[in-house]
């Protein structure tokens, strides 16, 4: 029982330790914000954790199985166990990096994505917004991944726990001093990068697609910083048509079902940079 209980209270430490992160040194001091928006937020957050429970959806025994098969492409060709390691992390990372990508340009996976997009503002609540159908897509991605390259499930399970986190605090509301951002900012996304990506200009909103380390986003031109004052001054969400609309949880669930065809307002706003 003991067991079980520590990634719970390992979790809740997790958001205790961020929610006092917020309110000490926040990155937006002033956001908007819309009635049911965190109802919605956590709401989403509580169908993706109760689905991921109850659904066969782990990469990590996806990997554990093609291993005890003698499947996949990393133990037939013979990869040392460190090798794998280190490939393991930039196969999944890569992973991310380009179903992120496409959920941008392709409009089907897009109308799922956008409900992660729509909210007004972004803080810890928004690492939880994700429409059930984009978490079932990229876990079944994932788990495919795993099992056809046959990945290192210790590598692996490290890799999703600490990503999971990292993308908690880089939505997390949280300023770091603009040296040591720059510094981590190196290697791991933060607050102040990943809310770039949250921008409803729309230039900023197609960069930082990662999930936690910045490595893609470098190799394929689309990483991108801007100062602090800059970040501060950025307005979320995809514009006021649709707006009206984000905090409300019934509407974020059933709207990408029912195949209506966003309006240009649902789009990031191509303006000029402030």
């Amino acid at each position: 029982m003991l067991r079980a209980a520590l990634p719970i209270a390992g979790a809740l430490a997790m958001l205790a330790l961020l929610t006092g992160l917020e309110v000490l040194r926040p990155l937006h001091r002033a956001q908007p914000e819309r009635r049911g928006r965190l109802l919605t937020n956590f709401g989403l957050g509580l169908i993706n954790l109760l689905m991921v429970l109850l659904l066969p959806l782990g990469s990590v025994a996806a990997a554990e199985w093609a291993r005890g098969q003698g499947f996949g492409l990393l133990p037939a060709l013979g990869v040392p166990a460190v090798a794998a390691a280190i490939l393991t992390i930039a196969a999944r990372s890569l992973l991310i990096y380009g179903v992120h990508r496409l959920a941008h340009r392709v409009p089907l996976l897009w109308r799922f994505h956008r409900v992660h997009h729509r909210d007004t503002a972004v803080d810890l609540s928004t690492g939880f917004r994700h429409h059930p159908i984009e978490v079932l897509y990229v876990a079944l991605a994932a788990a495919a991944l795993a099992a056809g390259l046959g990945l290192s499930p210790a590598a692996l399970a490290g890799y999703e726990i600490a990503a999971a986190a990292l993308s908690l605090w880089s939505h997390a509301n949280h300023r770091l001093a603009e040296p040591v951002d720059r510094l981590l900012g190196v290697l791991l996304f933060t607050p102040a990068l990943h809310h770039v990506h949250h921008s409803a200009h729309q230039p900023e909103t197609d960069s930082n697609y990662g999930d936690a380390l910045t490595l893609w986003d470098r190799v394929f031109g689309t990483y991108r910083r801007l100062p602090h004052a800059s970040v501060q001054r950025l307005r979320f969400g995809l514009g006021p048509a649709d707006d009206r609309h984000a905090g409300d949880l019934l509407v974020q669930l059933c709207d990408p079902l029912i195949g209506r065809k966003a309006p240009q307002e649902e789009r990031p706003v191509v303006t000029q940079a402030e």
